[in-house]
């Protein structure tokens, strides 16, 4: 073990190996060397993705009645409603107002197993409000 003590210039040296051995050494200045920092790299965020505008439709009232019917249909399946059809499913339907099944399953998110599982029911919901 070996300890160090600064006095006044000098260095008090205390090595302990076995024997103790205490001698002076001429203090010898260590220069101090910085650290070269690098300058932190600039963060631009990316832009946020433009997502399209909402879909204007002009029957407020058919997609009510449409996300209760779907409401409805959830709780009888034990569900969430989005597994039975997602807000986008529900829009286009107000937007096409489909008149038919054939018309319905040209809807993104109708497939064939909704179609026969709700199609009557929505095209029901659709009749009522025209």
């Amino acid at each position: 073990m070996t300890v160090e003590l600064r006095v006044e210039g000098k260095v008090l040296v205390i090595e302990a190996e076995g024997a103790v051995s205490i001698h002076f050494r001429e203090d010898v200045a260590v220069p101090v060397v910085e650290a070269v920092v690098a300058p932190a790299p600039v963060l631009v965020p990316s832009p946020m993705p433009a997502f399209p505008p909402a879909p204007q439709f002009h029957d407020d009232g058919l997609f009510k009645r449409l996300a209760a019917l779907r409401k409805e249909l959830a709780v009888a399946a034990k569900v969430p409603p989005y597994v039975v059809f997602h807000d986008k499913t529900l829009l286009e339907i107000v937007e096409q107002q489909p008149a038919d099944m054939e018309a319905l399953s040209l809807i993104q998110g109708v497939g064939q197993a909704k179609l026969e599982k709700y199609g009557e029911r929505v095209l029901e919901i659709i009749r009522q409000g025209a």
